[in-house]
């Protein structure tokens, strides 16, 4: 009985740290409005790669019809689509842009505008040794040094040992004076706003957080998963 709750417990660990990157960390919706059934419900995904763009567009439009909502992706007919020009000239003028947004819109019968864009990234830097140091391995003498290994001179080191100067200061060596390199990790802050066209409301927001992603294209249908339950859970949009 105790070796399985052991490795129930393992496979519980592993089953969390193997888990998407990404996670819901802010939602609002507006509740001065009721639940409404869109027509055509739009989604633009504003991000610096193009590619990264049609992969959102593509997963959240295919979970919103999943759950029979209608909606459009718009990576081939929103202003600035894949026309890094365009967009050069247009970010310095607002009113142009404006413009664009709305006559596009109104060509194309939107009724609802879902707008996603990454609102911060935020970068931290670590160092990853070539030797393996983690849970259980062998210090710079070759003693383990976690999880009630032994000490340099034989002792537990951890789980009620000898706490002893000699024993950390021999490991310490060891982990200050190896070789290793530095990596950086990015964590991706999203927003998602929906809007009503008609009364330009502004009816949901939600902000994600995405740590150490992988696979833009596996995130994106994490991302889209979490935006599209959540404004069907809070009622904002019904079929």
């Amino acid at each position: 009985m105790k070796k399985l709750s052991i490795l129930l417990l393992l496979a519980s660990v592993l089953f969390v740290s193997c888990g998407p990157s990404t996670k819901l960390v802010r939602s609002w919706s507006n509740e001065e409005v009721e639940s409404k059934t869109f027509e055509k419900l739009a989604v633009v995904a504003l991000t610096p790669n193009a590619s990264s763009r049609y992969l959102i567009e593509r997963a959240i439009v295919k979970d919103l019809k999943d759950d029979n909502i209608k909606a459009i992706y718009t990576y081939e007919i929103f202003p600035l689509a894949g026309n890094t020009e365009l967009l050069g000239n247009l970010i310095s003028d607002k009113e142009e842009l404006r413009k664009r947004v709305i006559k596009k819109v109104e060509e194309n019968e939107i009724d609802a505008l879902m707008i996603i864009s990454i609102f911060d990234i935020e970068k931290e830097q670590r160092f990853v040794r070539n030797n393996n140091y983690a849970v259980g391995a062998a210090g710079y003498y070759g003693n383990p040094y976690m999880m009630g290994g032994m000490g340099y001179y034989g002792g537990n080191y951890m789980m009620g040992g000898m706490h002893s100067y000699y024993n950390y200061y021999a490991y310490s060596v060891g982990t200050c004076y190896t070789d290793g390199y530095y990596v950086d990790d990015f964590t991706y802050f999203l927003e998602c706003n929906l809007y009503d066209v008609e009364t330009e409301e502004l009816l949901w927001s939600g902000r994600t957080k995405t740590v150490k992603m992988e696979s833009v294209e596996e995130e994106a249908i994490y991302f889209a998963k979490i935006v599209v339950k959540e404004v069907l859970k809070e009622k904002v949009i019904v079929p």
